[in-house]
């Protein structure tokens, strides 16, 4: 070892001590970062500067008029493009054009046909043709600049698109506004339809069998007026009397029905409300936080909850009030489930509202949010919003059929009655003639009520179905699809035309191109400085004074030292160039140094080993060695594209490893990435070191007498 080291110390004296020999050495050290600066700043953001790649734009587009309006998509499309600075675009007439693309003027051009915008227009007829738009590309003068242009391309062929469909959508939606217009003022007849559709669903077999017991006792019409004939003269005296009552009670049926239904309605409505003014209970409640909400801003909160629930007490008393009355007069098993669950309800209002008083007296007096009892009372909002979907679940599902049976039972009794009434006061002064016709009359009943019947039995499966349907729309869904209609056309026009935005989040940012090729070109330039060193410098110990004493192998590894320390300095130049001429961009800086510092460290051995160890032949193989790493080592583009022999080679370059550390130093770290790039490429060094010890010795003199007669040649050295 003391060898080895005296080796160094020697290399590093003459260095110092010869002018000559240091200003070739800061030459060797320098001309490599050359390479890596100036192919940096080549491609320093190549990609922001497309404005100066031009492409020629033709529009032969001579119109087309749709619905008596004249439409130009061309001129749309070239008023676009003129204020888009992403490509030098020129507007061109077809002649300069081609002759631009042919001679290297323009790097593409792109042709609106004559009938581009008839094209279009034909989609909304019968007779479609599809429109194209001609792209003529010059692949030959730059391939890059190519794939730019075709980018390009693809944009303005996506922004016609778009541009269209708006159109198009903007066009249906003013349609559809006018639509919502007649729906927003027939809105209430709307939903009376929907409910009466529900309630003869509901009601169909009551319907069928009342249908039936009509017909099969028509036939004993006949027979019960007859009946009845023997005993009207002693009726026919206080008809008149009864017939003023008879009048008011019709009366009264029609309210007592129109009322009970809508009180049922309203039911169902205070429930739906109930949900909505829970959910703004919890809105509230979630606005107020122990660091960002000042305690006049939470009693403003508390204030407003205060009232909703207060407001939500009174509508549950309401409706338990004429629940109870209602279950009292026919009791229901159903109707008493739903009072239950809505006293529970009420029973979490009152605690909650007793909660609220607590917290809003804390929150006064110690001027601080308790957010445990602010916790406390979302959940228990949180809760009674669930009791209060349970209840609504419940009240659609059975209790509300429950209800239009006992109004059904109130109604049909009163009902029978009036009929009664009516039918008697109908035979006044008319009862020789109501028995001529009975037969006939009773003929017909039998028939109507036999046709309503089958007609109600043939569309029986259609009304189910549709009233499913109108079931799953709540009076809030119809007033919603009614304001979409009446949407602003070309709002909804665009949102349908492009529904979405792509929101970017890289991973890993990293500024500009330049900053990204960093990696790729430093390691390459690392590479290219020992190759340097090996082609300029000498691999073998020259003769002095007991250098007969060394071995080979000290020889061999005390040059090695002076090779390291040269590739050292060199890969520190480049990456402190890299970060302070550049400018690259750099996650964490000194991880960019230790990685260029192992790097070279590693490539100096390498190469330093396969020259002492085969002269030459060593530096062919490590510029072909080179070649192949920059080809498969995934620095420019991904592995995955490469051929099969490359990605199955790419773990045996240590530009693989090299490029990846620069890479977690400039865009950022992942340490487990960081630590298998140093272990690998530290593997490769001590690879290379122990190949130089066990076969320098060997291969030396076949080496050596190689490289004699090599020379003896004349045209080597």
């Amino acid at each position: 070892m003391k060898n080895v080291i005296n080796i160094y110390q020697r290399d590093l004296k003459s260095i110092i001590a010869n002018p000559v020999a240091l200003i070739i050495i800061a030459g060797i050290c320098l001309l490599p970062s050359l390479y890596a600066w100036i192919n940096i700043f080549a491609c320093w953001d190549p990609y922001g500067n497309t404005s100066t790649i031009p492409v020629a734009v033709v529009n032969q587009d001579k119109g087309t008029v749709y619905l008596d309006k004249t439409i130009n998509m061309g001129n749309s499309i070239v008023d676009k493009l003129k204020t888009n600075q992403q490509i030098g675009w020129r507007f061109v007439d077809e002649k300069e054009a081609d002759l631009g693309v042919v001679d290297g003027t323009y790097f593409a051009v792109i042709v609106i046909p004559s009938d581009f915008s008839a094209s279009f227009a034909s989609v909304l007829t019968n007779s479609t043709k599809k429109p194209e738009i001609i792209y003529k590309v010059d692949t030959k003068d730059n391939p890059v600049a190519s794939k730019i242009t075709e980018t390009a391309k693809n944009s303005l062929v996506d922004q016609i698109s778009s541009s269209f469909i708006a159109t198009v959508n903007e066009t249906l939606f003013v349609t559809f506004n006018k639509v919502g217009q007649d729906a927003e003022a027939n809105k209430n007849k709307l939903i009376q339809w929907k409910d009466e559709i529900i309630q003869v669903n509901r009601n169909m077999d009551l319907i069928l069998s009342i249908l039936q017991n009509i017909n099969s006792r028509s036939s004993n019409l006949s027979t019960l007026l007859i009946e009845l004939n023997a005993t009207m003269p002693g009726v026919d005296s206080q008809l008149s009397t009864i017939g003023q009552v008879n009048e008011n009670n019709a009366n009264l049926i029609k309210t007592t029905q129109q009322t009970l239904t809508q009180s049922f309605n309203n039911i169902e409505t205070n429930l739906n409300n109930a949900q909505a003014s829970v959910m703004r209970m919890h809105d509230l409640l979630s606005g107020i936080n122990s660091s960002n909400t000042s305690a006049a801003q939470a009693n403003s909160n508390l204030d407003q909850v205060n009232r909703i629930v207060n407001a939500l007490n009174d509508q549950l008393s309401f409706n338990l009030k004429y629940l109870q009355q209602l279950n009292n007069a026919i009791p229901s098993a159903q109707v008493a489930r739903l009072i239950a669950s809505l006293q529970s309800i009420q029973s979490s209002l009152a605690d909650e509202s007793n909660k609220l008083t607590s917290f809003q007296e804390q929150l006064n007096s110690a001027h601080t949010i308790n957010q445990t009892m602010l916790n406390q009372i979302n959940n228990d909002t949180t809760n009674m919003n669930l009791q209060i979907i349970e209840a609504t679940k419940l009240y659609n599902s059975s209790a509300r059929n429950s209800l239009n049976a006992i109004s059904n039972s109130l109604i049909t009794a009163t009902s029978d009655a009036a009929n009664l009434i009516s039918s008697a006061q109908g035979l006044q002064g008319q009862i020789d003639s109501l028995m001529s016709t009975a037969l006939e009359g009773s003929q017909l009943s039998a028939k109507v009520s036999g046709d309503l019947r089958n007609r109600l039995l043939e569309y029986k499966d259609i009304i189910a179905r549709l009233s499913d349907k109108l079931q799953m729309i709540s009076n809030n869904d119809l007033a919603q699809i009614i304001t979409i209609l009446q949407s602003n056309p070309e709002l909804m026009g665009s949102f349908v035309s492009s529904p979405f935005n792509l929101r970017e989040e890289p991973i890993y940012l990293v500024p500009n191109y330049g900053s990204a090729m960093a990696p790729v070109y430093s390691v390459l330039a690392l590479w290219v400085g020992t190759l340097i060193l090996t082609s300029l410098l000498k691999t073998e110990v020259s003769n002095f004074k007991g250098s007969e004493t060394y071995t080979i192998r000290e020889k061999h590894f005390g040059k090695m030292l002076t090779f390291i320390t040269l590739a050292l300095i060199q890969g520190l130049i480049i990456v402190l160039g890299d970060k302070l001429l550049l400018g690259v961009y750099s996650v964490n800086t000194p991880l960019l140094i230790v990685a260029a510092l192992v790097s070279s460290l590693t490539f100096a051995v390498i190469t330093y080993t396969l020259v002492s160890l085969l002269g030459n032949f060593g530096k062919a193989l490590a510029i072909v060695y080179m070649i192949m790493q920059l080809a498969g080592s995934g620095g420019t583009y991904p592995i995955e594209v490469d051929p099969l022999i490359l990605r199955i080679l790419q773990p045996t370059f240590p530009f693989t490893y090299a490029i990846s550390a620069f890479r977690e130093a400039i865009a950022g770290p992942l340490i487990s990435k960081v630590i298998l790039d140093f272990f690998m490429l530290l593997l490769f060094a001590a690879i290379f070191v122990l190949a130089g010890y066990f076969l320098k010795k060997p291969l030396y003199e076949r080496v050596h007498r190689f490289e004699t007669n090599f020379k003896l040649s004349g045209i080597g050295e």
